[in-house]
């Protein structure tokens, strides 16, 4: 059961440690999007740090140095979609930085095209979309894993 723990600790981390933030980051951009304080200065420097910054905390949980039993399928199950949700999380903020990027080089007053912009937001939502796939399968798999504990 040891080696459950790894596991359990590693998912619990990625949830506290990275998406809870990632939610609030989300939630404040949102935030200073709206309609009201649309024609205040936004630090888009400062949102592209936060996206990169939960990026690097991702890609330091290493799934495979994650030790589980090779005969401990819930485990693996649990590891392999972690790593799965993982990458989808990386997507989804690399896809974060493009749009901030164009919303930033845009503040500066670049002549950019609108259908790019519209495209980065459907990467966006479309990475989001599959992020939470991911996330479902992996917590589908993880409360099995609690249950069997």
């Amino acid at each position: 059961m040891e080696d459950r723990q790894s596991i359990i600790d590693a998912v619990e981390s990625f949830y506290v440690e990275i998406i809870e933030r990632y939610k609030d980051l989300e939630r404040q951009v949102a935030g200073e999007s709206r309609l009201r304080t649309m024609f205040k200065k936004v630090d888009y420097k400062a949102r592209i740090a936060k996206f990169k910054e939960l990026k690097k905390k991702a890609q330091s949980i290493n799934v495979k140095k994650i030790k589980v039993r090779d005969d401990d399928e819930l485990s693996i199950d649990v590891r392999d979609k972690l790593g799965i949700s993982l990458s989808l999380f990386v997507k989804v903020i690399d896809a974060q930085v493009s749009c901030q990027t164009f919303l930033h080089k845009k503040s500066e007053g670049q002549k950019l095209n609108t259908v790019d912009y519209k495209n980065m937001v459907y990467n966006v939502q479309r990475a989001t979309e599959e992020l939470q796939n991911g996330l479902r399968s992996m917590d589908a798999a993880y409360a099995n894993l609690e249950e069997y504990e």
